[in-house]
């Protein structure tokens, strides 16, 4: 099954209104980034954030399908991050992916309601790929947080941890016509970050990468290199990885057709004006407050959209 993307970005995506909206503890374990907070309305925060981000989004004539909470399904404290389960391309596919812990597989359930909002939106879904099945029991590779996706060069980015399992991504290579660029990161705690996308990022021309925390010299050459044949590399630090999300970034499509670069408030005010201006190069900035959705979920912006590529129905 070779999937071959004509484009990189996209002008619709899925987000997941955070209606169970709270600290995870089963995530917890590989995400340093996640933080109790219990003197404030976490949830109610959450949804506001939520809300503005989509109005944000809408007023760049970006398309947003958002998924509704049933109410007869268990409690999903990450749902906000659709990205790491579910993800689509330019032949109808819809990929499920399969998650590490118990309550994020169970995100799983909504499949049936994303697909009726890309039907509706007069796309076509041609299959559903489920990898849980395809991988086996056991393994574990988290979308499009654990598998960065250069669509157009036919090129997957992988860092190795407990969410994006060295196999599992392999497998994945060769069964889609992917060349994979695997490696080793390491956090200032010493521990590999738990996704991918908040060490890199991948956009039409650009790509963002933090290069610091990838530990072996011939990987990060590895990576440093394959990215520069193929976009215009910024590169980010361990602090602004760590402290600000900065990696965290999506490029999406506005309603011209023009690029948009899609990062949280808490990662633009931690870029510096030289990055800020490199990255307006390639498009303008959106930066998006989601400071609450950040500390207790331990995820970005980039989290919480899912791309549309299905094509028009003919």
């Amino acid at each position: 099954m070779s999937i071959q993307n004509k484009r990189q970005i996209s002008n619709i995506i899925l987000m997941v209104r955070p209606s169970d909206f709270a600290f995870n503890e089963q995530t917890a374990a590989d995400n340093e980034f996640q933080n109790v907070i219990t003197d404030r309305n976490v949830r109610a925060e959450a949804l506001a954030e939520f809300d503005g981000a989509v109005a944000l989004l809408r007023a760049e004539g970006v398309q947003v399908l958002i998924v509704e909470k049933d109410p007869a399904s268990s409690s999903m404290p990450d749902a906000v991050f659709p990205n790491n389960w579910f993800g689509t391309d330019e032949q109808g596919n819809v990929h499920v992916f399969p998650m590490k812990t118990e309550n994020r597989r169970a995100e799983t359930s909504q499949l049936s309601q994303a697909i009726s909002l890309i039907k509706n939106q007069g796309l076509e879904v041609s299959q559903i790929q489920d990898w849980t099945q395809k991988l086996g029991n056991g393994a574990v590779m988290e979308g499009t947080g654990s598998l960065i996706l250069d669509r157009v060069n036919k090129i997957v980015y992988a860092a190795v941890s407990e969410r994006t399992q060295k196999a599992a991504t392999l497998k994945f290579a060769r069964e889609t016509g992917y060349d994979a660029v695997l490696f080793q990161t390491q956090s200032s705690k010493g521990a590999p970050y738990y996704h991918t996308n908040v060490v890199m990022s991948i956009g039409e021309k650009m790509a963002l990468v933090c290069l610091d925390c990838i530990p072996d010299p011939m990987e990060r050459e590895w990576v440093r290199s394959s990215l520069d044949e193929t976009h215009h590399v910024v590169a980010i630090s361990r602090e602004q990885l760590e402290k600000g999300f900065c990696g965290n970034l999506l490029q999406v499509q506005d309603g011209k057709g023009n690029p948009v670069t899609v990062l949280s408030s808490t990662a633009f005010s931690m870029l510096t004006e030289s990055q800020k201006n490199e990255l307006k190069m390639f498009g303008k900035l959106l930066a998006i407050p989601i400071p609450t959705i950040e500390a207790v979920g331990g995820g970005s912006i980039r989290c919480m959209m899912a791309e549309i590529f299905c094509p028009a129905k003919g």
